[in-house]
């Protein structure tokens, strides 16, 4: 199983304990913790599809290497 679908479970499983939760703080809680996992899961698949360009796109990457980058394609 990938990163991706082990994400997009755990947050099949926050979904299911959402309904049977009485407590509206409580489902409330796991509906957020279900929306985390999926975000996640699309953040991963998305730095799959361009993990270098991601990676140095991000503000500390970018200050450590310095605005000149070698060409990720």
């Amino acid at each position: 199983m990938s990163k991706i679908d082990e994400y997009r479970s755990f947050a099949a499983v926050c979904l299911d304990l959402a309904k049977s939760a009485a407590d509206r703080t409580d489902k409330t809680r796991l509906l957020l913790m279900a929306e985390a996992w999926l975000d996640l899961a699309d953040r991963t698949a998305a730095l799959i599809k361009s993990p270098l360009r991601r990676f140095v796109e991000q503000p500390l990457v970018c200050r450590a290497l310095g605005p000149t980058l070698p060409d990720a394609d």
